[in-house]
């Protein structure tokens, strides 16, 4: 940890052991972000579909949701020399056109609310302290470090109160929920990304408000303990 306190040292001086297991946390942590689009996708829907706000609300409040529209009644058709086939109004007009059917949406309930949270109460936090702690290694200025770094606890904290915000709130507060998760996305991608480029690639020129600290690890000595 000494070295995380240490104004000179960089990520680059990083040993090859200690590169390679950052590499394959920020790698799977790439896909973890992955994986939570998709199964945000799935459990409420596309961001840009229409009534999505609406979906999210349904989704984390005690609301019954959106029902499917009804199919439309199916009318007997006869023909010359065969027996009648009853067909959907929709489908004898235009068989070759698939009709859209609603996804099922299926309420949280308040006890697995509180699992998700549980759960996400442990990881997040242990996810954002090594990112945050690799993004304190790069060679920003320290201004551009204290804004993605408090950008990314602010937001990850926000998205884990979004749900009960939105379950307490209803639809007055369902832009929480994508607002928090986009602005968890983007922080994430940058802590997450950046580090793991300027470890295997050192910056051509470092930044001139950096300077070395008495006692502090050469730039050229690579960490081994």
């Amino acid at each position: 940890m000494r070295q995380f306190a240490s104004s000179g040292f960089r990520l680059w001086n990083l040993s090859r052991e200690a590169k390679i297991i950052y590499t394959f946390f920020c790698a799977l942590s790439l896909a973890a972000i992955a994986s939570s689009l998709l199964l945000y996708e799935d459990l409420v829907g596309p961001t840009l579909q229409k009534g999505h706000l609406g979906r999210v609300s349904a989704y984390y409040t005690d609301a019954a949701p959106p029902t499917p529209s009804a199919p439309a009644k199916a009318e007997p058709t006869t023909t010359a020399d065969g027996p009648a086939i009853a067909l959907p109004a929709d489908a004898e007009a235009a068989p070759e056109v698939a009709q859209p059917t609603d996804r099922l949406l299926v309420t949280v309930p308040y006890r697995k609310l509180l699992e998700i949270t549980h759960f996400h109460l442990f990881t997040v936090p242990v996810f954002l302290l090594i990112l945050t702690h690799l993004f304190m290694l790069t060679a920003l200025s320290q201004r551009s470090k204290l804004l993605w770094i408090t950008l990314g606890w602010l937001m990850g904290t926000l998205h884990i109160l979004a749900p009960w915000l939105v379950r307490l709130g209803g639809s007055r507060l369902s832009s929480a929920f994508p607002v928090s998760g986009g602005g968890f996305l983007i922080s994430s991608l940058v802590l997450c990304i950046y580090p793991m480029v300027v470890m295997w690639r050192r910056p051509a020129r470092r930044l001139r408000s950096e300077a070395p600290v008495a006692g502090a690890p050469s730039e050229d000595a690579p960490l081994t303990d």
